[in-house]
């Protein structure tokens, strides 16, 4: 249920709409019951522009309001309450401090985060690459961010989502894995931030000034007009040997307390004997007895030997240079 706020909110987007195709606004295009209408009318908030001379169940539908100057008001004291909520762009960037590299990117997203537009990214590369990593640091600094993923999301979950929480924010992971009926909500979501739900032939709308980040392995499968209303398609990059030697140091020995030492031989081990990305060095360290350098190749020695490779018939080449990247 929307709030009284919000409606106003909304009223105040129709009314001051830049192509000048709506002054006034009914009911339903701010997503308010005829309860809310009248409550807002009473409290002195709008008044009626306009009022059909049909009479019958569906009345309120086809009659118009403004806001008064009370309701500008208030509108004004709640957009200024959000200006004071803005996150700095180092508050963002603080919290990505676990993904190394891509620091350009992570600034273009900071930046947005703070102006709170609704500019929209999408992240694609392989697991481990610090797709994720990003969503979450996003999503510790953002009180009013939402997590989704796409392997788990309907079309009316997600409409179910965004008019209860009404993030400022959707941080939307797996989005290669959502079911083709999840993309009509988000196409109307990034493009006009309106969303539109029918149950039981009853309709509610509602205009969110959402924010999207998305992350997917592949974008291969997603229609072009939704990749299209992406302001940034960023590509992840696969690591260096060194870079990724780099990914342990700063990942195991910020989360996990590992030493320096073992972290950057764990890091050398998992990349030259091509046994998997930084899940898997972390899995190196979660298997040790005891942190020392024999126990780091005891562990690998272990690895490799059980690895799949070894019972498929299927012998992957070395890596030379190259790496699926890391956190």
């Amino acid at each position: 249920m929307a709030s009284d706020i919000d409606i106003l909110k909304r009223a105040k987007d129709r009314e001051g709409d830049p192509k000048g195709r709506h002054y006034s606004w009914s009911a339903y295009n701010v997503g308010a019951t005829r309860q809310d209408i009248n409550r807002l009318l009473a409290e002195e908030l709008i008044v009626v522009a306009h009022k059909s001379s049909r009479i019958d169940f569906h009345e309120y539908s086809v009659t118009r309001y403004l806001l008064t100057e009370k309701g500008s008001s208030v509108v004004f004291a709640a957009m200024m309450e959000k200006e004071f909520r803005r996150i700095p762009v180092e508050e963002t960037l603080e919290a990505m401090q676990l993904v190394v590299g891509f620091d350009d990117l992570k600034l273009e997203i900071a930046r947005a985060v703070e102006k709170r537009r609704r500019t929209n990214f999408i992240l694609e590369g392989p697991p481990a690459c610090a797709k994720s990593v990003m969503l979450e640091a996003v999503r510790s600094v953002v009180q009013d961010s939402y997590m989704a993923f796409g392997s788990r999301t309907s079309a009316a979950g997600l409409s179910g989502i965004l008019f209860e929480y009404q993030p400022g924010i959707l941080l939307l992971d797996e989005a290669d894995k959502m079911r083709h009926e999840v993309y009509s909500v988000l196409l109307g979501l990034m493009e006009r931030g309106e969303i539109i739900e029918t149950k039981s032939q009853n309709t509610r709308g509602i205009i969110l000034e959402t924010m999207v980040i998305a992350a997917c392995n592949t974008s291969q499968k997603m229609p072009r007009e939704f990749l299209s209303r992406f302001a940034l398609h960023a590509h992840f990059p696969e690591y260096t040997r060194d870079e990724f030697i780099d990914v342990c140091l700063g990942f195991l020995g910020r989360t996990e307390n590992c030493p320096e030492h073992l972290a950057r031989l764990i890091g050398e081990a998992i990349f030259d004997r091509n046994l998997g990305d930084i899940r898997k060095a972390r899995s190196v360290w979660e298997l040790m007895t005891e942190p020392t350098e024999a126990e780091v190749i005891r562990v690998v020695n272990v690895m490799e030997k059980y690895g799949p490779e070894n019972h498929t018939g299927f012998r992957r080449k070395k890596a030379r240079g190259r790496r699926l990247p890391g956190l």
